[in-house]
């Protein structure tokens, strides 16, 4: 017979399993605050609990390794569907609603504080392709520019929303362009183990 304690832990593990949200009815996207944090962190609410974004992933068998990471460490996390990938959220007991207004300037501040991001207006100015990496068969709409790969990260409205995307990847070392689109900026971010796919 298993001790007690063996099973507890089991249990203990079992609640900690990332879960997978198919479906944007099962959580509601906002921003929250953390104790001793000046600025507002993105993140989803799920059951009532506040969960804040780690990180976005390409493919599903990567987002369920960096959550299960996390819930090795003890933290809950679940995983959302993207458009283009899977984002991990991680489980902020201490986090509380952000309801103030967005205001544009501390916005304008970050992006100040920012390495330059290039913004493409002009479509010669980068190649679109599709791209895969070593560890997925799955191909990734792309841009060629200088010479890098860029795997696309998410398309805005508005050429601010691109701009605070792309600095918090550069904050995160994570190389950044923007391109305009047809409604609104694309975001791309770097991929410098992508191989061109050759349609």
């Amino acid at each position: 017979m298993l001790p007690p304690t063996r099973a507890q832990s089991s249990m203990d593990y079992l609640d900690l399993t990332p879960q997978i949200l198919e479906s944007r009815d099962q959580y509601r996207s906002c921003h929250i605050c953390l104790p001793g944090e000046d600025d507002r962190v993105a993140a989803v609410v799920m059951d009532g609990k506040y969960y804040g974004l780690v990180k976005v992933v390409n493919d599903r068998p990567r987002s369920l390794e960096v959550a299960k990471r996390l819930t090795s460490a003890g933290k809950a996390a679940i995983i959302t569907k993207l458009a283009k990938g899977y984002a991990i959220w991680r489980l902020e007991p201490e986090a509380c609603i952000d309801s103030r207004p967005q205001l544009p300037s501390p916005a304008s501040k970050e992006v100040a504080d920012a390495p330059h991001c290039k913004i493409l207006e002009s479509r010669s100015e980068y190649q679109a392709c599709h791209i895969s990496l070593a560890d997925s068969d799955q191909r990734l709409a792309a841009v060629l520019v200088d010479g890098n790969y860029y795997g696309l990260l998410k398309v805005v409205t508005t050429q601010q929303q691109a701009l605070t995307l792309a600095t918090r990847l550069q904050r995160k070392d994570v190389g950044a362009v923007i391109t305009k689109a047809v409604q609104g900026y694309a975001v791309w971010f770097l991929e410098p183990d992508a191989v061109v796919c050759h349609d």
